[in-house]
């Protein structure tokens, strides 16, 4: 269990660098006036937007190990320690000025997520799902996101984007699932055997989804709102499907139940306030700051968030 949690928490690292990495790039080549295509190709040419691909694929690479070694119960709300290191990225980065309530956010998603790994003690299940089963866990969930995706065709942009968010982190949690999944085919079939099974075809077509929902939710609102539910639902859902698929142990006694539960409610109020009190995204004006750039970028509006 030791080692799924250190790969989970490297998971959360590589992916917060390469978002920060990759975000400079971004701004970095948009600041100026450029068409599409130009700033696509300056992209794949620059080395900040390279290392920051380097350390998604990490991101990747890391899961797939912690789901190895460990449930979902625990791998999945680990990977919230994201914000947390994005956050710290800011400080020694970009030398932003953390707000210390943004910082007691931060330091409730700890205690949550601690509170619910020494609480619920989640262990790792026997049993291996069958067709039948991961039909209905597929089906279910696919229903779920339907209705989320109707439902946040109205309303504000604040609730269509966290609707769109929990959308996302349904199809992610189904993802994680077969990541799991295919994690273990290829240990014991090797890679012809996981090239001949569907789960390594089933986490491409729902990471695909999840991105392109994930891309919607940015699109309708703000960042706050579906970043939020993102990263509240996906554990939950994770969780279920768990039990549900793995037949992982979480423990069942009333106090265990009630402890768990305030555990995750301090865990998903951290991360509503980290969402809502985290500085604004980072615009040219991040990317002037780093060391060799011209000042003659520092006099480039900062856009909030």
């Amino acid at each position: 269990m030791a080692a799924a949690i250190v790969f989970a928490v490297l998971s959360a690292l590589t992916n917060a660098c390469g978002a920060v990495l990759q975000r400079l790039a971004v701004v970095d080549r948009t600041s100026q006036a450029r068409s599409v295509w130009r700033t696509a190709t300056d992209l794949v040419r620059q080395p900040m937007w390279l290392l920051g691909v380097l350390f998604l694929v990490g991101t990747f690479g890391f899961q797939a190990l912690a789901l190895y070694f460990g449930p979902l119960s625990v791998v999945q709300p680990v990977l919230v320690l994201e914000l947390i290191f994005t956050l710290g990225l800011r400080v020694f980065v970009l030398h932003d000025d953390i707000a210390p309530r943004t910082w007691s956010a931060a330091l409730m998603i700890c205690l949550g997520l601690a509170a619910f790994l020494v609480v619920a003690l989640p262990g790792e299940g026997s049993h291996v799902p069958n067709a039948g089963q991961w039909v209905l866990a597929a089906s279910t969930r696919g229903l779920a996101v339907l209705v989320l995706l109707l439902l946040s065709r109205y309303g504000s942009p604040a609730r269509r984007a966290a609707l769109f968010g929990a959308a996302a982190a349904v199809v992610w949690s189904v993802d994680a699932a077969f990541v799991k999944q295919a994690v273990d085919v290829l240990a014991h079939g090797g890679l012809v055997g996981l090239l001949t099974h569907w789960p390594l075809y089933a986490l491409i077509v729902t990471g695909v989804l999840g991105t392109v929902l994930l891309q919607g939710a940015y699109a309708v609102g703000p960042l706050a709102a579906s970043q939020a539910t993102l990263l509240i639902v996906d554990p939950l859902v994770s969780i279920a499907l768990g039990i549900e698929l793995f037949g992982e142990q979480l423990r069942t006694g009333p106090a265990y139940v009630f402890g768990a539960v305030v555990s995750l409610a301090v865990l998903g109020a951290g991360v509503v306030m980290l969402s809502v009190w985290a500085p604004p995204v980072m615009t040219a004006e991040e990317v002037a700051r780093l060391p060799g750039r011209s000042g003659g970028e520092r006099a480039l509006r900062r856009v909030p968030s």
